[in-house]
């Protein structure tokens, strides 16, 4: 189980996948800010129960996110207005899906997603990312949207 910081002080950075703090996740207690979990709680996923074996948070000065608008891929979804890496895979199940990768459903990248008005890249001071580990890649959800996690690192 690990639970790792870093701080990245180049502005240029490559983010391939997180959510940034505030985001509210679904766990077996209800919804908990991303920044509240800890390693062993329990997430809902699309594949029922499953506990996170390693959690990184990662403080950047400034970064490229791409912010997503309320309701801008579905009826609440997401609830809020919410930022995420421009990386971060997001389980679409409607026209995108089928416009951008031919199929009724696929993960898409934010920036894949970004129209320039519902969902754009925006230019953030002093955020903190965190990313999220499973047993095995899962798609949770994050402020109502489906994202998706990759499966946690096995040492050699």
């Amino acid at each position: 189980m690990t639970l790792t910081t870093a701080t990245i002080d180049r502005t240029d950075a490559v983010l391939a996948n997180g959510l940034f703090a505030g985001t509210t996740v679904m766990t077996l207690a209800g919804e908990m800010p991303i920044e509240y979990l800890s390693v062993g709680d329990r997430i809902i996923t699309r594949s029922g129960a499953r506990a996170v074996r390693a959690i990184h948070s990662t403080i950047l000065p400034t970064a490229q996110v791409v912010c997503i608008s309320a309701s801008a891929l579905g009826i609440e979804q997401p609830d809020d207005d919410m930022r995420v890496a421009p990386g971060q895979g997001i389980h679409i199940r409607d026209w995108r899906a089928k416009a951008l990768k031919g199929v009724a459903q696929a993960v898409i990248s934010a920036k894949e997603l970004a129209d320039g008005e519902y969902i754009r890249m925006e230019s953030v001071v002093g955020a903190c990312l965190y990313s999220l580990e499973f047993d095995a890649a899962e798609v949770i959800y994050a402020n109502g949207v489906e994202v998706t996690c990759t499966p946690a690192k096995v040492a050699a």
